[in-house]
């Protein structure tokens, strides 16, 4: 059962991930503290919201889950379950930060990362995902990447040899 309840986590937050994205980041009319911090990484890709703000955020959702689901099933299964879904945002944050600063590692991150920059540099209303794709899929928001024009302003050091795109990443991102 901590396996299940663990895995269940994972996948719960990469449903949380896209639905966060897509809803309070781009649909929501209103103001909030996600769209307000959204916002500026759109306008400044280089821009991530404090870690302070990150961890207060994630600690009261850990802690209000975990005190919930602990009523309702054995607190290890609800302790399972927080671990995967914190881990799994923990995983997301880091490899969220990682397209933007540092050079993929390997062939997926190169998908994942035209992915994501289509999202910043073309269509913010399309892949919204950052670490999967599947709700994108599922809710009709996935749009196939070959190639990612990046404004200049907005380029990446990962990104560039000199005044140009590096030869690894010709074929995949263009300037414009």
């Amino acid at each position: 059962m901590f396996l299940i309840s663990f895995f269940s986590g994972v996948a719960l937050w990469t449903f949380m991930e896209y639905m966060l994205h897509r809803f309070l980041g781009h649909e929501h009319k209103g103001k909030n503290f996600f769209k307000a911090e959204h916002s500026l990484h759109h306008q400044k890709v280089h821009y991530f919201a404090p870690a302070y703000k990150k961890v207060a955020a994630a600690t009261i959702v850990a802690v209000s889950l975990f005190v919930m689901l602990s009523l309702l099933i054995a607190w290890t299964s609800a302790f399972a379950f927080v671990i995967g879904l914190m881990g799994m945002y923990g995983l997301y944050e880091y490899a969220h930060t990682r397209y933007h600063r540092k050079d993929p590692v390997a062939k997926i991150f190169i998908v994942l990362r035209k992915h994501h920059f289509y999202h910043h540099f073309h269509q913010p209303k399309l892949n919204h995902g950052v670490t999967t794709r599947i709700w994108d899929r599922v809710f009709g928001t996935f749009h196939r990447v070959e190639t990612v024009k990046v404004p200049r302003k907005m380029t990446m050091d990962w990104l560039m040899s000199g005044e140009d795109i590096a030869p690894a990443y010709v074929g995949h991102f263009q300037l414009r």
